[in-house]
């Protein structure tokens, strides 16, 4: 048990994203704690690296053995008490403690967290739009209960489009130069609605207001097409034939 500690304030020690968050209690259906798992030698640092695996943002023990996984929007179901009403000794580090009794828990959050607010020079912040053409322009990809912007950026990196856009806090949208514009640009204010995954950035607003990012696709596309070029001119002075 001393090496999962000293692993643990090591963590800390190294400005680790695996940080104490508090001491939690229930303020809505117990549902949103079912524990992932129970053990006889539980540490804090075991249940967030559990965590961490599932891609939750957050890691909540209770009762000295359980351990929860959670996403942002999970944590606001949940009241900040006192660090006093986790008292419960971990099973597995007996000098730390493992929430409290009944609906209690120990929240730490994981390195999650910290991944998804990575982003590349080339993604950058477009601004706070709204719809002034048809919906279908902001038809959403996917939706999650764990949404942040750079989720969002990575998405659309992948499907090759120039832009991505938050809505409602969890929808995700792709969009082209053209489909951007069809849309208005507004002020920030109206991208009001915290990410369900990073609750300190906007993604979006209600209904019409999406929060708008670059990809960095154009870039590349534009790299890779003066590589091309150059390629091409190169073949031509060396007096090479590059028709099929």
């Amino acid at each position: 048990m001393a090496i999962s500690t000293f692993v643990l304030l090591l963590a800390i020690g190294s400005g680790s994203a695996q940080s104490y968050q508090g001491c939690y209690t229930y303020t809505g259906s117990e549902d949103t704690l079912t524990a992932d798992q129970a053990s006889p030698d539980m540490t804090n640092t075991d249940c967030v690296q559990h965590c961490a695996a599932q891609g939750k943002t957050y890691s909540a023990t209770g009762e000295g053995k359980f351990c929860s996984c959670l996403t942002a929007a999970d944590l606001q179901i949940l009241s900040q008490v006192p660090n006093s009403r986790c008292d419960v000794s971990c099973t597995g580090d007996l000098k730390s403690k493992c929430g409290g009794n009944e609906q209690t828990v120990t929240v730490w959050s994981t390195r999650q967290a910290a991944k998804r607010t990575l982003t590349t020079s080339a993604q950058s912040y477009q601004g706070c739009y709204t719809y002034t053409g048809s919906e279908d322009t902001l038809t959403a990809d996917q939706a999650s209960p764990d949404m942040t912007n750079t989720d969002c950026v990575q998405h659309c990196a992948a499907q090759g489009k120039t832009y991505s856009a938050t809505g409602e806090g969890k929808f995700c949208s792709c969009l082209t130069a053209a489909d951007l514009q069809n849309l208005s640009l507004v002020s920030d204010s109206q991208c009001d609605v915290s990410c369900t995954g990073d609750l300190k950035s906007k993604c979006g607003g209600n209904e019409e207001t999406v929060t708008v990012w670059s990809t960095g696709q154009v870039k590349r596309s534009l790299t890779l097409k003066r590589i091309v070029a150059a390629l091409l001119d190169n073949a031509k002075r060396m007096g090479t034939n590059v028709d099929n």
